[in-house]
């Protein structure tokens, strides 16, 4: 079983981490296992089919916004 998330911790706060090269350096907060869990997968999709880490950065929060995310990655 692959690893989809990266865990570290700053002063007793979990901060998670997708695994996927295209968004391995985007930050999520302890309650957004989900969240980072969503982008490594569409990070492995848009590495499929050709999308760069700037894709993905415009890409993800758009999702976001449909799904009616209230995180700060969908503003």
């Amino acid at each position: 079983m692959e690893n989809i998330l990266k865990f570290k911790y700053d002063k007793g706060k979990q901060e998670v981490f997708p695994e996927n090269n295209l968004v391995k350096n985007w930050l999520f907060d302890e309650n957004e296992h989900d969240e980072a869990a969503l982008a490594h997968f569409m990070g492995k999709i848009g590495e499929k089919n050709g999308l760069n880490a700037n894709d993905m950065s415009h890409l993800f929060p758009y999702v976001l916004r449909m799904l009616k995310s209230e995180i700060p990655w969908s503003k």
